[in-house]
């Protein structure tokens, strides 16, 4: 016999920007958020009956409302504010909301610059089963051309990677980490995080990307008391020796070809 299981409904992808006025100065806010709510709604999939389904339409009109008064710099806030809200509807038992921020660059005091790849990621759960809020970076693009190593690996039959006593590290950087308590402003610990883990990435040698992984979250964990743990994920961007000395010519050891595919996948989660 056919039973429901776990089950959830949402809004995904709703972008949202906002002013904030200044005087003569104005800031600037361009998220996107995820909305995913769990409820009584077992009568809409077994008999189609829809009187507990909040529409995912309301979900998204309610974060365009909800963002005139608590979209600012507490991306962490925001999504909390979300979550209250949709826990006082009929029927809702629990509410994830994910916003992801688009980072700018200020170039003047009302122009800004696009800043690539990167991102601000703010989440907060509220409610039956998962309850916490994480805060954490996507998209950190980060290279150094000395200073790392791998070698003393295992090596099979089928192992042709030569060791490395020094050699480009390159990865785009996501973390993920929990706060337990939330701090105070959100927003400054966001941001000593980041700093935190572009200074231990340049200024640590490291033996693999492992151990680059380890000890920048070790260096993040000090940083911010209030962080219970971080989650690494570092991709490694392959910059593969070229050997031009195919071509008759000297090698000097400066050339490398960039791969994207495949690519190295590490992760790592470090807990207080």
């Amino acid at each position: 016999m056919a039973q429901l299981g776990d089950n959830r409904w949402g809004k995904s992808e709703i972008r949202v920007s906002k002013i904030h006025r200044g005087e003569t100065r104005d800031d600037f806010s361009d998220v996107t958020v995820q909305v995913l709510l769990k409820g009584d709604v077992d009568a809409a999939h077994l008999a189609g009956d829809n009187q507990g389904v909040l529409p995912t339409d309301t979900m998204k009109n309610t974060v365009y409302a909800m963002a005139q008064d608590h979209l600012g710099r507490d991306l962490e806030g925001f999504a909390t504010a979300l979550c209250v809200w949709f826990l006082g509807r009929p029927g809702i038992d629990a509410a994830t909301v994910n916003v992801v921020e688009k980072l700018w660059q200020r170039v003047s005091d009302t122009g800004f610059l696009g800043s690539g790849s990167e991102r601000r990621i703010a989440k907060v759960a509220v409610g039956t089963g998962e309850t916490g809020t994480w805060a954490g970076v996507e998209g950190l693009v980060v290279l150094k051309t000395r200073g790392s190593a791998f070698a003393g690996f295992p090596r099979d039959e089928y192992t042709l990677l030569p060791e490395a006593d020094d050699r480009v590290l390159a990865t785009s950087l996501t973390a993920n980490w929990r706060y337990d308590p939330v701090p105070l402003d959100t927003t400054s610990a966001w941001e000593t995080v980041r700093q935190t883990l572009v200074d231990r990435f340049f200024a640590d040698w490291s033996a693999s990307v492992q151990h680059q992984g380890w000890l920048m979250a070790e260096a993040v964990l000090a940083a911010v008391p209030e962080m219970a743990e971080i989650t690494l994920h570092l991709p490694n961007q392959h910059h593969l020796a070229f050997d031009l000395t195919r071509f008759g010519m000297s090698d000097q050891g400066a050339v490398f070809q960039p791969v994207s595919e495949p690519y190295g996948d590490i992760a790592l989660t470090v807990e207080r």
